[in-house]
């Protein structure tokens, strides 16, 4: 099950990436957080737990300039405009918008339900937590899906 739903949230981050972000990605390897090359210090991080058939949560870490940069495209605003608010909420937004997809494709006709995206310190995540790479032309971010029990 996490193997099936994990490949159904890189689909869908390549696609929102590429179509809302316009910034095509490559999805890298899997590796601790630690290890992922993205500094707890210029970073921003966010959270969304999902229920349904499958129940956990999606956490998304993207380095600063890659935030800005993602911001930038989406809302049409110069980096100069952009509060720390502009960036954690297109951060959030973006991942609000894969776990949907994702969800919806994975099991279409199954009930689920959204939480809140909310954003979280990056000196909080796991550092041994496993974490996919995400590639840009020139930066990464790092996703992890953890399925609750049961």
């Amino acid at each position: 099950m996490k193997k099936t739903l994990m490949k159904a949230m890189t689909n869908s981050i390549s696609e929102v990436m590429e179509t809302m972000f316009f910034l095509p990605v490559e999805i890298g390897h899997e590796t601790i957080f630690e290890e992922s090359g993205i500094g707890a210090d210029d970073c921003f991080a966010c959270h969304l737990s999902f229920t349904g058939d499958a129940a956990g949560k999606l956490i998304l870490a993207c380095p600063a300039k890659l935030t800005a940069e993602m911001a930038q495209n989406f809302l049409g605003e110069p980096e100069d405009r952009l509060s720390r608010e502009h960036l954690s909420g297109t951060l959030t937004e973006m991942l609000n918008m894969v776990c949907g997809n994702a969800l919806s494709k994975t099991h279409p006709m199954a009930p689920y339900s959204l939480g809140l995206p909310e954003p979280v310190p990056c000196s909080d995540l796991d550092g041994k937590e496993k974490f996919i790479l995400i590639k840009t032309i020139d930066s990464r971010m790092a996703v992890s899906l953890v399925l609750e029990e049961g």
